[in-house]
Formats: C-alpha cells, structure tokens, sequence
C-alpha cells in the first residue's frame, strides 16, 4: 500500500496534530501507531498544560512553546474542545527569593513582555487576594498559560483526521524500514508492507529506535513525573508553583495546576529512570509531592483520590530535535519532544508541514473540509435544558454522570478499550474512582458487541474479567 506521507507515531498528540494539518490538503497520508488507540503514548501521562515560561529561553522549544500557545484558542474552537485561560504565579516562600523577584521579573518581562504576555510581580496582599488559599510572601504572575482537556483534544483530532481521509493502521509497529531511491518501505508488526514517499518519525519515547532504522543515531534518557490528583473543589484559582531560582534542565519543577474536571493535580518533578515502560508510583513519591507543594496552601483539606505517572523522552542537548535524516530528506525525525510538547504541537505540525513542502510535497489545499462535531454528553444536554430519553438516562457513572448512550457516543468516535471510554467520557475519574467499573464493562462490551473476557483496559493483555 502507497502513501505520500506515513507517519510513526506512539499514540501522541504531536503525530495526530501533523495528521490534522495535512488533512486540510490533497495527499493521502497514514498514521502508524503501535497503541490500540491515540493518546495511550506520552501524551497519556501530563496535566493538560498550556505553558509560556520555557527556558533556557533561546531554545527551540521555548520558540515554539510561544507559537504553539498562540495557536490553541483557535483550535480549541474549531474542534469543540475545552480550554480555559488562566495565570501561573511563582511564589516567594522565604526571603532569599521574595528578595530576587525583581531580577525574576526583569528577565522574564524582556523575553515575554515583548512577545505580548503581561508579567507583573505581586505583593502578598495582591497575592492572598489573587489566589486566597495560597501562602506565600510575594509572587512573579505570568499571563497567558491555560489548561485543556487533552483527552477530548485527542479524540477530536482523531475523528477530524478520519473524517478527512487519513487513515490509520492502529496496534501496529514498525520493525524495519529500507530507503529506496524517492521511497521508502516500512515493514510492520503484522507483516505487511507499506511504501511511502515521504515519512515523519513522531514515535515519542520510541522515536531514537525509528531513527535507528534508517540509521541515525540519537540518545535518550527518560524522566518520570509522579501526579497526585485532588478532590473536592480547585485548591487553587491559577497554576501555582514555588519560585525556582537555580532551574534544572532536567524538569520543569511542578506545580498545583487547577483542571477543566474540577479537579486539581499535584504534578512533581521528573525524576530519571531507564525502564520507559515504568509508570509506577509510590509512597516516595508522594512525600516528594507533599513536601514540595503542602506549604504552598493555607487549607489543605482535599481529598487526594488518584496518583499516576507520566515518563517523557530527555534528549541529548536538551532540546527538540526537529530534523531531516541524515540518509535522505524523504525521512524527518522528532526526537526528545518533551515537554511543553503538548503547547508545541501545533507549531512543531505546522514546522514539519513546511519541511515536507521544502522536501518536494505537492500540498495543494482541500476545498472540501469536513469539521468534527462536538462530542455532547447526556449531562450537558440536561444542563442546556433539553430532554432525554430513557436510553440515555441509564447512568452508569453516578459520579461524572456518565450514561450509556454517552459509551455509545465514545464507541462511535474509536473508543474498543476501557480506557478509551475513560479518556472519552471521564467514566470512572470520580471521587470513588471506579465503584462503576463492573456496571461498565459489562456495557461497554454489550456496546461493541464483544464478550466481556476479551474487553482489555489499554490492549494487549491488560484484560479486566477472568479469563
């Protein structure tokens, strides 16, 4: 099978938002993923940011951190996806950095005053009135950050993607690939072979193995970062992290960062690991989390209900590589997209867009693109005021409000897995965290017309009923 432009992805937000932008023109492209689903790669584990602060400030990924957050308003719009715009505030905890605000300030208002984001340095009255459960004796406030409920955006770029023409090859690996004069062949987990003209290496924690194959070498380490996530109302109006004078390149630091769920998330540093697959956490972890953000709050009566990790490729030289192969120009490689890859993306699609065209891409723009429509939930229709139907009205989730025409919808959109419904409709991310997952397996399988046995949580062997 023959494409122009067949993309390796690992289930990431970047792959799908490269898919988005060639959607809008006459090529006929692929997605190659080794997860069952889009959105089980790196993109599974983070806090649904959108940043401005990224240093060192002259790299790459600061640059298009800028481009892609410009980007996402837009976006969110055309493809029904929650945002919400907000501030981040770096808080003095003791004197030494209450002391070095203004030099903070100086530097932060040279390089992203005059890119349009307004910095300004709070005192603590301005702070205690600006975020009332926060402690601290000053802060350095910075526009322009928000938050965006990842999930729905994957989805959506996915059923845009689908509705437009690209087609996907999911559950699928690539084991080898050989350049062939102006082609290259991919061969797969499933034996098959595909040719393409041009490909994208956008394969996440697994991009340095792709490179590989058409023998280019890149090292990676990898950083995991623990997330605690709260219950009971935001603990706070905006993100918030405690000021860091001496940054690590390593980590961005954390934060407590306000969600479009109601919910608010602890995210830690990222410690370095060398197994990729591991998304562990444990008790250590979380003294790291309540040592590094407890003495931030003045209430801390919340109720923590989930902790899970997210592991992110770290690249030599500490910053995206965005390049073509050194074997041939019909092969671009996205190594080490870390974060703020999910603020990136649209900027890094639209950077690789133009590297096709560079490379010889006819792109000649669609006439008939088709837009996604919203995914409505049975709770938002009931908050609009209209009615609902019996069928609609079987909740299966009591908590988020989940029904079973709202696990049809999920179905409808791609969901074959548990937590492709989860990621879909928020099933079972209640303060109860899953009582309903019985009730729920049994629909969801009874929806895809499958034996409960064989219903799996993520694919592969990750089933949930005893064989």
């Amino acid at each position: 099978m023959s494409y122009d432009v067949v993309i390796i992805g690992s289930g990431g937000v970047v792959g799908l938002f490269i898919a988005y932008e060639l959607a809008h023109y006459r090529v006929r492209v692929l997605v190659i993923d080794k997860e069952v689903e889009p959105g089980f790669g790196v993109s599974k584990g983070h806090a649904g940011v959108i940043h401005v602060v990224q240093p060192p400030f002259n790299s790459l990924r600061s640059k298009l951190a800028v481009e892609g957050n410009r980007l996402y308003d837009g976006i969110a719009r055309r493809l029904h996806v929650r945002i919400r715009r907000l501030n981040a505030l770096l808080v003095a905890k003791n004197p030494a950095q209450l002391i070095a605000l203004p030099a903070v300030w100086l530097i932060l208002n040279h390089v992203y005053g005059k890119r349009g984001f307004r910095i300004r340095i709070l005192g603590p009255r301005s702070l205690r009135r600006v975020e009332p459960n926060v402690s601290g004796l000053g802060a350095i406030e910075v526009e322009g950050y928000g938050i965006i409920n990842s999930f729905e955006l994957i989805s959506q770029l996915y059923n845009f993607c689908r509705l437009n023409g690209i087609d996907f090859a999911l559950n699928t690996e690539v084991k080898d690939a050989k350049i062939l004069g102006d082609e290259v062949a991919l061969i797969t987990s499933r034996g098959g072979e595909y040719r393409a003209k041009y490909v994208v290496n956008a394969a996440g924690l697994y991009s340095a193995d792709i490179a590989r194959l058409f023998g280019d070498e890149y090292k990676l380490e990898f950083g995991k970062g623990a997330m605690l996530v709260f219950w009971g109302g935001e603990q706070v109006r905006n993100i918030v992290a405690p000021l860091q004078l001496i940054p690590n390149p390593k980590t961005k630091g954390g934060a407590i960062i306000p969600t479009v769920f109601g919910t608010t998330i602890w995210g830690g540093p990222s410690l370095s690991m060398s197994d990729r697959g591991d998304r562990s956490v444990n008790e250590d972890d979380i003294d790291v989390l309540n040592e590094k953000f407890s003495g931030l709050l003045r209430n801390r009566n919340f109720t923590p209900i989930k902790a899970y990790a997210g592991v992110r490729p770290i690249p030599e030289g500490d910053d995206f590589v965005i390049t073509y192969s050194r074997s041939s120009k019909h092969v671009i490689h996205l190594i080490g997209i870390e974060s703020p890859g999910l603020t990136s993306a649209p900027a890094i699609a639209r950077r690789v867009v133009e590297m096709l065209r560079e490379a010889g891409v006819v792109l000649t723009p669609k006439d008939d693109v088709k837009e996604v429509d919203p995914m409505i939930m049975t709770r938002d229709i009931i908050e609009g005021g209209g009615s609902i139907n019996d069928d609609q009205g079987e909740v299966i989730c009591p908590c988020m409000g989940v029904t079973r025409a709202d696990i049809r919808e999920a179905i409808k959109r791609g969901a074959t897995t548990l937590d492709g419904v989860v990621f879909r409709t928020g099933l079972g991310m209640g303060i109860c965290q899953g009582m309903c997952l019985g009730k729920a397996i049994k629909v969801i399988s009874e929806e895809l017309g499958i034996d409960p046995r064989k219903l799996t949580k993520l694919g592969d062997d990750s089933w949930l009923v005893t064989r």
